[in-house]
C-alpha cells in the first residue's frame, strides 16, 4: 500500500501529464500561414490628407501583409509606436515597378516612409491586444490635414 506523501508527490505529474497531452500543437511557420492581405491607403484629395481605412482592425495570431499604398505625388509616412510594441514584425518588402524584390527589412521600427506613388508589403501577426491605438503621418502639418487613424486589435 502505497503511503499519503508518495500520493501527494505522484498526483501533481498525473495531472500535467493528461493536460499536456490534451494540447494539440499547430506544425508550420504561424507568421506565414492564411495571410490576410489589408492596404492601407496614404493620399490627399480636396478635403485634405487620409488615411483610407481610417481604422484598421486586426485580431492576434493572425498573420497580415499590411499594404502601405501611397497614391500621392508626394511622400507619406506611417508611424505608431504602440502598434509596434504589439505585432510581431516579421519583415518589410520593397519592390521595383517590375515586383522584383528590392529590399526586405527585419527588426524593430515603428515609423515608415513611402515615396510617392508607391507601395511597401509589410508582414505582421499582432500578439497582444489593444485599442484607439494611434497611428499618423508625421510629415510636418500631414497629420493636423487629416492624416491620421487608429488600429484596435482583438
Amino acid at each position: 500500500m502505497m503511503n499519503t506523501k508518495k500520493i501527494y508527490l505522484i498526483m501533481p505529474i498525473l495531472i500535467l501529464s493528461a493536460l499536456m497531452s490534451s494540447f494539440s500543437y499547430a506544425e508550420g511557420d504561424l507568421s506565414r500561414a492564411n495571410v490576410e492581405t489589408l492596404v492601407l491607403e496614404m493620399g490627399a484629395n480636396a478635403s485634405g490628407m487620409y488615411f483610407k481605412p481610417k481604422q484598421l482592425n486586426l485580431k492576434t495570431g493572425q498573420a497580415y501583409k499590411l499594404v502601405l499604398k501611397n497614391v500621392d505625388k508626394i511622400k507619406h509616412e506611417f508611424e505608431s509606436e504602440g502598434f509596434v510594441k504589439k505585432i510581431f514584425n516579421r519583415k518589410l518588402e520593397i519592390k521595383n515597378t517590375d515586383g522584383s524584390l528590392l529590399a526586405e527589412i527585419k527588426g524593430s521600427f515603428y515609423e515608415i516612409e513611402v515615396g510617392p506613388m508607391s507601395e511597401v508589403e509589410w508582414f505582421i501577426v499582432p500578439i497582444q491586444p489593444g485599442k484607439n491605438i494611434k497611428m499618423v503621418c508625421a510629415i510636418a502639418g500631414h497629420e493636423e490635414a487629416g492624416m491620421h487613424g487608429l488600429i484596435n486589435i482583438l
